[in-house]
């Protein structure tokens, strides 16, 4: 007899429960990301604030001359104090210097897209600090307050999304069977966003290894989502 979906996620934490704050392997068959469907095999429970020591670390070592070589390699800025906007009509004002109608809601629009360039140091600089304010992985995010509400805690591996009615699994990225590539671009991402990204990709290629903190991974459990979950010697399909 086939299990609803509601049954399956209650015998996925279930098991998740079994394991407690212990370090177990975790398999997740055919997860469906924008950039790929992949197999993983991962760590749960493992330390999230050593992997931000790690990390910070590593940022803090980049220097002038790295963030030179950056800005060159994967063609990003590297300069302050310029304006840009990605909304069209942000880059109009820009270019013609004529705002819409004072007191219109396009007005606002185009002032609000309008952003200040930053350097890579300050970037750098931001993605430390973010880094070192978010210590706690359960509550990892721009908003922690708003992650705490948001969420269940169950364990500190798996939590449960009151809005999305789904659970997340959290978890090291111990390895990566890539099945299919995705066709995810980053063509329309913010600036700052390719400058952050640009940085980690530096970092992977100075060292080998990406930053600590990449391998962690936030898995959402949905049926079209992954195909199955291996906990503790128990597959559990989602469909």
């Amino acid at each position: 007899m086939d299990l609803s979906f509601e049954a399956i996620k209650m015998r996925i934490i279930a098991k998740f429960a079994t394991i407690g704050s212990n370090s177990q392997f975790v398999g997740i068959r055919k997860y469906v990301s924008k950039t790929s469907i992949a197999n993983f095999v991962v760590i749960v429970n493992c330390n999230w604030s050593d992997a931000v020591s790690k990390t910070v670390e590593r940022l803090n070592a980049l220097t002038s001359l790295d963030f030179e070589a950056i800005a060159v390699k994967f063609g990003v800025n590297n300069v302050s104090g310029i304006k840009y906007s990605n909304n069209s009509k942000g880059i109009e004002y820009l270019n013609s210097g004529k705002l819409p109608k004072e007191g219109t809601k396009a007005r606002d629009i185009v002032l609000e897209s309008i952003k200040i360039s930053k350097t890579l140091a300050e970037i750098r600089n931001e993605m430390v600090g973010t880094y070192l304010d978010n210590r706690v992985w359960e509550t990892k995010s721009n908003s922690s307050k708003g992650a705490i509400i948001a969420y269940d805690h169950i364990t500190n591996a798996i939590k449960y999304c009151k809005a999305t009615n789904s659970i997340h699994i959290f978890a090291f990225a111990h390895s990566k069977e890539v099945l299919a590539e995705g066709t995810y671009k980053d063509s329309s991402l913010q600036p700052e966003t390719l400058q952050k990204n640009a940085i980690i990709r530096y970092c992977k290629e100075l060292t080998g290894e990406v930053l600590p903190t990449e391998k962690y991974r936030n898995f959402v459990v949905l049926e079209d989502q992954l195909e199955s979950i291996a906990v503790d010697g128990d597959r559990i399909y989602l469909k």
